[in-house]
């Protein structure tokens, strides 16, 4: 159970945001908001009043984050053009399908469900509401990283922050790989998860401050592919660009020590297209892997999905993850066998999508793949509507490479969210940073600031240098004109309003 300091921390973290808010430019401050209430804000806390989303690590930045972007961000004159509208339209018809989907899954099972011990009862419009509420929370990092973050500046603001977090997490996670996961119970009261699962080949997997040690395995994975296109970029700038190759570096020994093998593999994989490919193709290999992703679930029932090849593979690293993996492709098998007798709309919440044993009335399955999740409580329309929001950007942006310039930043960013949405497979991590970072890339395309239009290029190079902010007012209003004299002329002419409202 949680301490007194755990709620304290949960419950005071808005006043950090508005501190990160005055001290950095509002890219980066929504970003490390993000960020570092994901890293550092207790896991398993949280607050539940009737008839609202649960209060937790993932509500309270993102509404943070909202709250203060609105209080502050700059008008801008934007650019639709005839793709753009297009792109909008698309994301339009997916978020109406993913708030439209409880409402039909509801209307579809009003029925309990009575099999020997086990009795379920109905869904009612009240469960219709608390579905739909928690949607509108979890897209807010999305809409954030459309509207604020969609911009090379953006960008790469997000990727060296994502970088940073995982080099200032790589330290603690060396502690708890030599003394075992102890900082979330040293410092909040608790251990999230089940301790057993993170003691691994004589030693232990780490978890920091996260509910789980694959959690952590997947972070330091995005943040060695952040560091390898950040070094790629910094090469192809002509700037000093080491330091970033030696954060992927040391991050990729620290992740090998962690013994979370699917992320380590995914990092050496996708930091290697960032190292060895250019743009096109790795914009192409990641919409290669969301057509996978969109298409897995009907993959995976027609057998075309290579799962005992990979049972093998697994076996000749370790017979205890062989068996792991056995016994998670076995509960995909009975889990989607169950979720085709409902395949439109889904079974519905309060555990309708699980198998129980009817004569104990034990749970007997688990549902580890966030996929499979999907599918079983919302059906195909869920499934198609959320994960279409995640791989939807990259297509948009495919079909629009040839007007973002030379920079491997965006393509890059692409790269890291093709690595988290393949763990999204066997694994159910769609947290906060996920969903800003499609944001950040459906932004560039369909929500762009007039002066980047057809000038990506141009505008990335003259805002590589804001890098560092100061915490002075006027330094912090510095800071940001820096930031707005290389972006949108129109926003320069609107600086004086804008001065207004931050005093």
């Amino acid at each position: 159970m949680p301490n007194i300091f755990a709620y304290l921390v949960l419950l005071s973290s808005p006043i950090a945001a508005v501190v990160l808010f005055r001290v950095l430019t509002l890219e980066r401050a929504l970003v490390w908001t993000i960020i570092g209430g994901h890293l550092f804000l207790p896991s398993s806390t949280f607050i539940k009043f009737p008839m609202i989303p649960t209060i937790d690590r993932a509500l309270i930045p993102a509404v943070s984050a909202f709250v203060m972007c609105m209080l502050i961000a700059p008008r801008m004159t934007l650019s639709f053009d005839g793709f753009s509208r297009t792109g909008r339209q698309v994301l339009y018809i997916l978020f109406t399908l993913v708030i439209v989907t409880p409402v039909l899954t509801v209307m579809y099972n009003t029925e309990p469900i009575i099999d020997g011990r086990i009795v379920l009862r109905g869904l009612r419009l009240y469960d219709a509401w608390g579905l739909i509420s928690m949607i509108l929370v979890a897209m807010i990092p999305l809409w954030l990283g459309i509207r604020y973050l969609n911009t090379p500046t953006g960008h790469r603001a997000l990727l060296e922050i994502v970088a940073i977090g995982g080099l200032v997490y790589s330290l603690p996670a060396l502690v708890e790989i030599r003394l075992s996961p102890q900082l979330h119970t040293w410092v909040y009261g608790f251990f999230p998860s089940d301790f057993v699962q993170h003691v691994r080949a004589g030693g232990f997997r780490p978890t920091v401050f996260l509910n789980h040690g694959l959690m952590l395995g997947i972070y330091f994975c995005m943040s060695i592919i952040s560091a390898t296109v950040l070094y790629r970029e910094a090469r192809r700038e002509g700037r000093v660009a080491f330091g970033w190759l030696a954060a992927a570096a040391w991050m990729t020994v620290v992740l090998f020590l962690a013994k979370s093998l699917g992320a380590l593999i995914l990092a050496v994989v996708f930091a290697g297209c960032v190292l060895l490919f250019g743009r096109r193709v790795q914009v192409w290999l990641g919409v290669v892997v969301a057509v996978i992703v969109i298409l897995y679930p009907m993959l995976r029932g027609a057998g075309w999905i290579p799962v005992d090849t990979a049972y093998n593979l697994a076996l000749m690293v370790s017979e205890d993850r062989a068996a792991s993996l056995k016994f998670r492709l076995d509960n995909e098998d009975a889990l989607l066998e169950k979720a085709n007798l409902k395949p439109v709309a889904g079974w519905g919440s309060w555990g309708r999508n699980s198998l129980y044993d009817p004569e104990t009335g034990d749970m007997t399955s688990i549902t580890d793949g966030i996929w499979l999740i999907y599918i079983g409580v919302y059906g195909w329309l869920g499934y198609i509507g959320r994960f279409g929001l995640l791989t939807a950007p990259i297509v948009l942006y495919a079909m629009r490479r040839r007007s973002f310039g030379p920079s491997y930043i965006t393509p890059g960013l692409i790269m890291v969210l093709s690595a988290l949405l393949i763990d999204l497979l066997p694994n159910a991590g769609l947290v906060n940073y996920l969903w800003l970072m499609a944001g950040a890339i459906a932004g560039i395309v369909v929500w762009r600031p007039a002066a980047t239009t057809g000038a990506t290029g141009a505008t990335e190079e003259g805002t590589a240098s804001n890098g560092v902010e100061l915490a002075l007012p006027g330094g912090l209003r510095a800071s940001w004109l820096m930031s707005e004299e290389t972006t949108a002329p129109e926003t320069r002419a609107a600086r004086p309003e804008h001065r207004g409202r931050r005093r």
